[in-house]
């Protein structure tokens, strides 16, 4: 008799759990797969990524939101005493830095003619006496150039252009209220001298003066005769100033930086996590993924709580679920037992 209660009683709660339906999160509203742009106020957001991750079963959806301003204002700021590499400033009748363009077919490259190839956002130096003797090159790279040391700063469909010279000091003035700032020339000057067979390698100072000197006569020559005066470029408040590529604004100089401004194209990123708020524009929207390919984004305010009304579903179902398999072990294990005690020999 108990034997047939427990059998019943498992055999009910089993067929519960495979009849029994999960309940979903179903929001009403679109959703958008990966490239479609989204209405978020007074911006159009594009859906950049969605992936998916699972661990352990459990599967853990994101994405992503971009949104281009192409007129945002973006800045950036030189601290004083910092230095500045000659790819970054530009300005008219510049000595200290120096430029050059390969194009063509053939370009000079250590003392040599190359074969130049330029495709897919790189370059490619190839000797044409020996295949196997070749160089590419991407954007940002350094390449030796006629004994220097240049950055390739810029690769076009059909030129190359290259960079190389001295790094220039930020210097701003000790003064109450700054209004310029001064970019000066920083020189190896061992590294001259040591390339100069005139002179012997390391320069001397005397009396806070450095001074090279001549090997044939041991005469000294001040380091600024010999080599020149540094460059030295002034740049005021309020005035332009090529930096990075960009036509920027001196907006502000104190005596701990200069910051310069100018208008690009601004990018915002917004991540996605499921059920996670984010703020757009002063207002709060969710995020929910229907599968592992597409999103809705919803507002907080009118839509988040059906979406806790419909997790609150969920997790009821589970705890359910979870109530019913222990029904199921707990009948099934006392029906074995029961059965293997009926089995059991009979003393007596």
């Amino acid at each position: 008799m108990y034997f047939v209660f427990f059998v019943v009683v498992g055999a009910a709660s089993y067929g519960l759990i495979v009849t029994t339906a999960s309940p979903t999160v179903a929001l009403d509203g679109p959703s958008y797969g990966e490239g479609d742009e989204v209405a978020l106020g007074d911006r159009t957001f594009t859906v950049s990524g969605i992936s998916a991750s699972s661990e352990e079963g459990e599967i853990t959806r994101s994405g992503e939101l971009t949104w281009v301003n192409e007129s945002g204002q973006l800045s950036t700021t030189l601290d004083n005493g910092s230095t500045v590499p000659p790819t970054d400033a530009v300005w008219e009748g510049q000595q200290a830095r120096n430029e050059a363009t390969l194009s063509g077919s053939t370009a000079a490259y250590n003392g040599s003619e190359y074969d130049l190839t330029i495709e897919d956002g790189s370059f490619t130096l190839t000797n044409p006496d020996n295949a196997t003797d070749n160089a590419t090159f991407e954007s940002g790279d350094t390449i030796e150039y006629q004994g220097n040391e240049a950055t390739v700063t810029e690769i076009g469909s059909d030129e190359v252009t290259l960079v190389w010279g001295n790094e220039y000091l930020v210097h701003v003035a000790n003064a109450t209220d700054p209004s310029e700032f001064t970019l000066i020339e920083q020189r190896n000057v061992t590294a001259l001298a040591a390339e100069d067979t005139a002179l012997y390698d390391q320069t001397v100072t005397v009396d806070g003066v450095e001074y090279v000197t001549y090997r044939d006569n041991d005469t000294n020559v001040p380091v600024q005769r010999y080599f020149g005066e540094v460059e030295r470029h002034t740049v005021a408040e309020n005035s332009t100033f090529q930096y990075q590529g960009n036509e920027t604004t001196v907006d502000s100089i104190t005596t701990e930086a200069v910051t310069l401004v100018w208008s690009g194209s601004q990018t915002t990123t917004i991540d996605l996590e499921e059920g996670a708020n984010a703020t757009v524009d002063g207002q709060q929207y969710f995020a929910h993924f229907p599968d592992n390919s597409t999103v809705q984004i919803l507002s907080t305010n009118e839509r988040y709580g059906d979406y806790s009304a419909d997790n609150q579903r969920i997790d009821a179902y589970e705890e359910r679920m979870t109530g019913l398999w222990a029904v199921f072990d707990i009948s099934l294990f006392a029906a074995i037992i029961l059965l293997a005690t009926a089995y059991l020999p009979v003393r007596g």
